[in-house]
């Protein structure tokens, strides 16, 4: 089961086909051999590209190519068949990136790593930030137009606000909980360990106002078409649906933090190209250059956005306060994923 950190991370929207990305000039700096990076395809991939994969082949000489889509269950094919295609995977610190006997540690001595020691999102052993994204409270602007909702204890007031909430059923509402928690008054460094169970209770008395949906794109369908008056939708697709003239906006007050992470499956072909272009891309002078392709931040602190998405990317807005963005123990939720999905699946069917 994928944690919501690398369930439609990469704005899916269109299937990008696997293939060569900038193989770049084999001059550039006397490099050679190819890496493989597996994503997500689509928009995020297309992005990631631009971003980051084909100027670090022009610059190395490196020659990469890309596939997707990544799943965990082809990783540990690769790895315990010792056939190994791919070099670097993108996914969510879910696949377990501390001790994980399928993936290779991360080489500090190619990669910044201490230039995350004070962000959001650590690097682990073995695996490195990529970029940041969230889950934010959209709402429709025909309905709250003039008297917008500020952050998440809006989702829990029927009365203030009324009408229908779409929720994301997949992920054991990761994130909602914690969000329902602090409406009622938890403070944030005393959420975990999570209690769902007082969490549920929490969500009872709205569990007849939610839409549950089930992949990304619906939460903008049913907030925009105004089905539902708010919902925890991807921001980047807010920002999308945004600019193409429909309905819909968002409240950055408690916004839901996400990373994703790369990381180099075990027996890597290219082990040291693929050092070499995490490192590329988790540099401070590059991680910021996402927003110029797509709302994502960077995840290194480091780093400064630019471009034309710069002013809509996660990092952008970093509230303080009650309003400060909600990040959650991934360690929490690793180890408790699967209890949560049940808890939540059987409170939905009650």
């Amino acid at each position: 089961m994928w944690a919501v950190t690398s369930l439609a991370l990469s704005l899916t929207l269109t299937a990008a086909c696997g293939g060569g990305s900038g193989s770049g000039d084999a001059g550039a700096s006397g490099d050679s051999g190819s890496v493989t990076y597996a994503g997500f395809g689509g928009t995020g991939q297309e992005a990631i590209a631009k971003a980051w994969l084909d100027p670090f082949g022009k610059e190395s000489g490196v020659g990469v190519v890309q596939d997707n889509p990544v799943t965990y269950a082809k990783i540990h094919q690769m790895v315990d068949a010792k056939n190994v295609t791919w070099d670097i995977a993108q996914g969510g610190a879910d696949f377990g990136l501390e001790g994980n006997p399928r993936l290779e540690d991360i080489d500090c001595s190619v990669v910044s790593c201490g230039d995350y020691a004070d962000g959001p999102f650590k690097v682990y052993k073995q695996g490195v930030p990529l970029f940041v994204f969230s889950i934010v409270l959209a709402y429709n602007t025909d309905k709250f137009g003039s008297n917008p909702p500020r952050n998440y204890a809006a989702f829990f007031d029927t009365a203030k606000y009324p009408g229908k909430r779409a929720i994301d059923g997949t992920a054991g509402f990761q994130g909602i909980l914690e969000a329902a928690l602090m409406a009622n008054g938890t403070p944030r460094d005393q959420l975990y360990p999570l209690d769902v169970d007082a969490a549920l209770k929490l969500l009872e008395p709205i569990k007849d106002d939610l839409i549950v949906f089930k992949d990304a794109a619906e939460c903008i369908n049913l907030v925009s078409s105004g089905e539902a008056v708010m919902g925890n939708c991807y921001n980047g697709r807010v920002k999308l649906a945004k600019d193409e003239g429909q309905p819909i906006d968002n409240t950055w007050g408690q916004q839901i933090y996400l990373c994703d992470y790369l990381f180099v499956p075990k027996g890597a072909k290219d082990k040291a190209n693929a050092m070499k272009l995490i490192g590329y891309i988790a540099k401070a002078a590059n991680n910021g250059k996402i927003t110029e392709f797509i709302p994502y931040g960077p995840a290194n602190p480091k780093a400064t956005a630019s471009g034309k998405y710069a002013a809509d990317a996660p990092t952008a807005h970093q509230l303080e306060g009650e309003d400060a963005p909600i990040v959650m123990d991934s360690a929490w939720w690793n180890a408790n994923m699967e209890k949560a999905i049940e808890k939540t699946t059987a409170w939905l069917a009650g």
